[in-house]
């Protein structure tokens, strides 16, 4: 059993297609990755739900997820996990100096312009960023809003493992803060952070002094395994190990074994085109709102971040330097390498800020 003391801290990221858990110890700046791990939410022979998996279905494999780590949920004393997706919002605003309780209402009618209606309340938290440098009389809010009915069948999920919800965040702010508690930001310009997950990209801009804007990209893993399988009439399952194999890159072999037949030659990109073509399109926008166009590098994280190929589609599309970002290479493993650290990026921050 993995003793829980005092300063142990547990991030908990339940993903579409996995669950990740990091397990932090320490504080100030050095923190120890006690234990870490990414398990499957579907099993061999299951299919991947499109539209993200059941309660039913998550509640069993994080039970299971504990249990393989010795982890007993009840004695977790900081937790931090996460929600995302179409009933989250994040968004920086300008607001007049105004007390708190005017500021509850005003961010109130402002997230839900932001926020699809589901027929459930919305609830927002928000953070004073500074005051705005070019308006003397405005501050800088960052806005973050999600509908009551996810946000509580969120912590009804943990509760139904006995966990006991504590900090509750944003895929996105978790991302972002793995990065930032370890790095330092540009004096000027901004980064730009794409979060590749299963079915999503969260796409990601910051910067020291300019507008923080994020934007959710509905192509991501399961797109590209959907063109593989649309492509060459693949079964789910082949379409994943071909990925896995060899990602979208053209001309490249099908490794020894993988699927029987003719070697595929990947000669078109269309998925990682209309990603590139998605991030574009912010990113005018994003110029176009702020007057920004300086962007230093790409940060990628995810559990798509290390498919092959899609990097270097990425550095050529933008002319950018992009840099699959590990956040565990900045903390105390024991000297051991975390091979799968890009897909931790949520769970790493989210442990940083558990307590």
């Amino acid at each position: 059993m993995l003793r829980l003391g005092s300063q142990q801290r547990v991030g908990l990221d339940v993903g579409s297609h996995s669950i990740k858990i990091a397990v932090l110890e320490g504080a100030g700046t050095h923190h120890r990755l006690r234990a870490h791990a990414v398990f499957p939410i579907y099993t061999s022979g299951e299919l991947f739900d499109p539209d993200g998996p059941k309660k039913s279905v998550v509640v069993p494999r994080l039970v299971s997820a504990f249990a393989q780590m010795h982890l007993a949920p009840r004695k977790i004393r900081h937790l931090a996990s996460a929600i995302g997706g179409p009933a989250v919002a994040a968004k920086e605003i300008k607001s007049v100096q105004m007390t708190d309780t005017d500021m509850d209402s005003s961010l109130l009618l402002e997230a839900r312009k932001h926020l699809p209606l589901d027929g459930s309340e919305t609830i927002v938290d928000y953070q004073i960023l500074g005051d705005d440098p070019h308006e003397s009389d405005k501050l800088r809010v960052l806005l973050v809003a999600a509908t009551r009915k996810y946000f509580q069948a969120h912590l009804e999920t943990l509760r139904d493992i006995e966990l006991k919800p504590g900090l509750v965040d944003i895929d996105q702010l978790a991302v972002l803060n793995s990065f930032v508690s370890q790095n330092d930001l540009p004096d000027d310009g901004v980064l730009l952070f794409l979060n590749v997950g299963c079915r999503k990209t969260n796409l990601s801009v910051l910067g020291r002094k300019s507008l923080f804007f994020t934007r959710d990209i509905p192509i991501a893993g399961y797109t590209f395994t959907l063109d593989l399988m649309k492509r060459y009439n693949l079964a789910y399952e082949d379409a994943e190990r071909v990925k896995a194999a060899q990602g979208m890159e053209p001309d490249l072999p099908l490794a020894e074994g993988e699927v029987e037949g003719p070697q595929l030659q990947l000669a078109e990109k269309g998925s990682f085109e209309r990603l590139g073509d998605e991030i574009n399109r912010s990113l005018r926008y994003y110029v176009k709102e702020t007057g920004q166009s300086y962007f230093h590098s790409v940060i990628l994280t995810g559990g798509s971040a290390k498919l092959k190929g899609l990097d270097a589609y990425l550095q050529q599309k933008f002319n950018l330097p992009v840099t699959i970002y590990n956040p565990c290479t900045a903390l105390d493993t024991g000297g051991k390498e975390v091979e799968e650290g890009a897909q931790l990026a949520v769970a790493v921050g989210l442990a940083l800020r558990a307590e």
